[in-house]
């Protein structure tokens, strides 16, 4: 007997699309540290073609991260980049503060759909992660206690999180409620067992990092608590930069409450 799916297609079919549809989801979520050369033509204010060479930091299926340019001057300007023989159009989606982790460096995504700049490199090497180490630091005696309450001081901010489990199931466009450079809160209904294991990818403003980490505790009116521990290589310093303005940002709102009692 033929089995058929809520649509009316084959079970088989729909099983064979949610398999390849998780694939293409972990394809494009992929990132990876590569220093790639690549060449960028830009336009200055006379429309005129120039030139300038940079070198990737990470790469992503639709973006990358690049480090050394000096031609870009605003977020949204449309380069185009060359690597080898390859070459696609992209828009700068941010660029990083003078006086931040992230100076001298811009994000950039492709506005080709058809095109990709990075293919054989996404596909011969590995997404790569670092540790956070937070018990081991610890033990250790490497932060102080004043370093330590920074680490888990959690701030509230507007973004949104996908997750994704072992058995490759993601859920899109979890509200993200809180963070900390240990952990964060996401607003979702599911109730997950304490020691899950998952992949969170979190998107704040135009900015995307991706961690690994567990699930500490979890109630369907609290909310969904995830332990870092591991962060996607590169993404330390965006982490920082986001926890930095953060910080500042709860500063200043305090500083204005106290001086208008």
């Amino acid at each position: 007997m033929l089995l058929l799916g809520p649509d009316n297609r084959p079970a088989a079919d729909l099983t064979l699309t949610e398999e390849h549809s998780n694939q293409t989801l972990e394809r494009q979520n992929k990132r990876i540290q590569a220093a790639l050369p690549i060449r960028i033509t830009y336009w200055d204010g006379e429309s005129k073609p120039a030139f300038e060479f940079a070198c990737t930091y990470d790469i992503s299926e639709r973006g990358a991260r690049v480090t050394g340019p000096r031609c870009v001057k605003e977020v949204g300007e449309i380069i185009a980049v060359e690597r080898s023989r390859n070459k696609a159009f992209c828009r700068v989606v941010w660029i990083g503060e003078a006086d931040s982790e992230l100076r001298g460096q811009i994000g950039i995504q492709c506005v080709e759909s058809d095109r990709t700049l990075w293919e054989a490199e996404l596909r011969d090497m590995q997404e790569v992660y670092d540790p956070i180490l937070i018990d081991g630091l610890k033990r250790a005696g490497i932060f102080t206690s004043h370093e330590r309450r920074r680490r888990r001081e959690r701030f509230p901010l507007e973004g949104f999180a996908q997750l994704l489990d072992q058995s490759a199931k993601s859920e899109a466009n979890v509200a993200l409620l809180n963070i900390s450079e240990i952990g964060c809160l996401l607003a979702t209904r599911e109730v997950m067992t304490p020691g899950t294991e998952l992949k969170v990818k979190l998107n704040v403003g135009d900015y995307e990092l991706v961690l690994k980490g567990q699930v500490r505790h979890s109630q369907p009116q609290v909310g969904l608590g995830i332990e870092f521990r591991e962060i996607r290589k590169g993404d330390r310093q965006i982490l920082q930069f986001l926890m930095r303005k953060l910080g500042e940002k709860q500063f200043e709102e305090t500083l204005q409450f106290e001086v208008h009692r």
